[in-house]
């Protein structure tokens, strides 16, 4: 069976809404901060737990990234400052090409790095390629980081290749003006791979410009939005700016959705393709309700809840 789906209409959104036991809010992929404050507000006004649905939110480690905070910046970040780019344990296919392309001729003289076990790259006009195994991305991030911070480290209890890579790495990025660090942990469960990566981009960007690209799909504008709300980018239990829960790993929407823990979901915009797979698997006793990455239904569909609930708007 497929899930039930109610119109974009505010009024038929709305009335949906009023009736369901336990509303989840996500979409949000690409939308601006307009649009998620208002997606805020129409949560707020139907109790609805809140999550976009970024790998970020799924984690167990997710607690651990908020607290260290990321130093995050778009794609386009890449051609306009950095002279050093590195792909760190990310599919060649995905960085060289449209991420990272040829470097500008009014940009700055750029080295791409591509760090992992990336088969078959070899050197090319604008990269290099630094060989690491698969499982030591966590470890050679601590390395490089501590290289960078100036921490001592024993050799003998390092392995010897993972090592080396890390001092090369450590000092191309000491010899950069603006460093690009772009990552793909979209399959990273637990969260220490990017935790790793976040304390690394974290630790240079205190010496010099940097920040981490990460691929996948993006709704940094409602993780700004939903972090100054309710104090985390999603897997918020009760949207409520006087205490919404933070339950990574838990409440985020792909776990909400498959335990069946919501019988109402609002999909405001574009859903991520974790979040619509899980849509789909939930069947015939799930409501739908797509709405437009646009205040203006949002801030109606709110107004009616209000409305019907007997609360000012």
């Amino acid at each position: 069976m497929t899930a039930a789906h109610t119109a974009a209409d505010p009024d038929r959104a709305a009335a949906a809404l009023e009736t369901a036991r336990r509303v989840l809010l996500t979409g949000l992929v690409g939308a601006d901060a307009e649009v998620a404050v208002a997606a805020c507000d129409l949560a707020e006004a139907c109790g609805a737990a809140v999550d976009p649905g970024s790998p970020e939110t799924s984690r167990v480690a997710g607690p651990l990234i908020a607290r260290i905070g990321g130093v995050t910046a778009a794609s386009g970040e890449l051609h306009e400052r950095a002279d050093l780019i590195v792909a760190w344990f990310c599919a060649p296919a995905d960085v060289l090409g449209s991420l990272v392309g040829a470097p500008r001729a009014d940009g700055p003289t750029r080295t791409t790095i591509l760090v992992g076990p990336a088969g078959g790259v070899g050197p090319g006009g604008h990269h290099r390629h630094v060989f690491a195994a698969a499982e030591a991305a966590v470890d050679l991030a601590r390395l490089v980081e501590a290289t960078i911070r100036g921490v001592a480290i024993d050799d003998t209890a390092c392995v010897p290749a993972t090592r080396a890579a890390a001092r090369d790495v450590a000092a191309a990025i000491a010899a950069a003006r603006c460093v690009g660090v772009v990552t793909d942990w979209r399959d990273d469960a637990i969260g220490l791979a990017a935790w790793s990566t976040t304390s690394l981009v974290r630790a240079i960007a205190h010496r010099k410009p940097a920040f981490e690209v990460p691929l996948g799909e993006r709704d940094d504008h409602a993780g700004a939005v939903c972090t100054w709300r309710y104090g985390a980018a999603g897997a918020i239990e009760h949207a409520d700016r006087d205490g919404g829960a933070f339950r990574p790993a838990e409440a985020d929407a792909v776990r909400l959705l498959d335990r069946g823990e919501v019988d109402c979901v609002v999909v405001v915009g574009e859903a991520t393709a974790a979040v619509a797979a899980a849509i789909d698997r939930a069947g015939g006793e799930l409501v739908v309700v797509r709405l437009p990455a646009d205040p203006a239904p949002l801030r109606q569909a709110a107004a009616r809840i209000r409305r019907l609930s007997g609360v000012r708007p």
